[in-house]
């Protein structure tokens, strides 16, 4: 018999240096986590385009997660400051698990995100793991692996419509995405997956994918982060 575990609701942050980074990276975990009960947060690090503000509020909302983000960052110079730092220290005080790009990069931004992510939780003992980015480089290396399921790959695409602005890019198309999920699933044994660096973790829990949580119909306990 499986022990059953009082459900405990976790405090989720990811950090996105463009909106739409939190969605191609972790869209279908996130989406995951506010299924199950969880608070989902994305804080997004260049919050100074009013139009792409809209589009994250909207894609934010799909997925079930809450927009927080920083007025004063803009895409392709943002920088490392200790503004930005206490801004995101702010936002992550009470988090649980921590979400964010790679140091590895090669997107000057995202580089960055990585870094004020890094002086932000110098302190904290909070789970972090990195996500990859279609810039990523080459050494993120994913220990963790998300199954990614037919119901969280079609939330995750409808959060990624939001961003109507972006529509030309094609990573972000439904076949790039199906693509990326089938590699990495390839890689942990699943039929799909996202894919994680996990850097340490203390909660770091993942939610049981949707289409299985829906069928034992509630809230379920998870399984520890860095298992595949």
């Amino acid at each position: 018999m499986n022990e059953q575990h009082p459900f405990r609701s976790l405090d989720v942050v990811a950090v996105s240096p463009h909106p739409d980074d939190a969605e191609y990276g972790a869209g279908s975990l996130l989406a995951a986590y506010a299924a199950c009960g969880h608070r989902v947060t994305i804080a997004l690090m260049t919050g100074g385009d009013e139009t792409r503000l809209t589009e994250a509020k909207s894609a934010a909302a799909v997925l079930g997660a809450e927009l927080v983000a920083d007025p004063t960052g803009r895409d392709g110079g943002l920088a490392v400051t200790r503004a930005r730092v206490r801004w995101l220290e702010e936002h992550v005080a009470a988090a649980d698990i921590v979400f964010a790009p790679h140091p590895d990069d090669t997107h000057q931004d995202h580089r960055a995100t990585a870094a004020i992510v890094g002086a932000a939780l110098r302190r904290s003992a909070v789970g972090l793991s990195w996500y990859r980015t279609p810039s990523s480089g080459h050494t993120f290396t994913p220990t963790a692996f998300y199954p990614v399921t037919e119901h969280s790959a079609s939330v995750r695409q409808r959060a990624i419509e939001m961003h109507r602005t972006q529509s030309d890019r094609a990573y972000l198309r439904p076949e790039h995405l199906a693509l990326k999920d089938a590699w990495f699933g390839w890689l942990s044994g699943h039929p799909a997956a996202e894919p994680f660096q996990v850097v340490r973790h203390q909660f770091a829990a993942l939610p049981v994918p949707e289409d299985d949580h829906r069928a034992l119909g509630a809230r379920t306990s998870a399984a520890a982060l860095g298992n595949t």
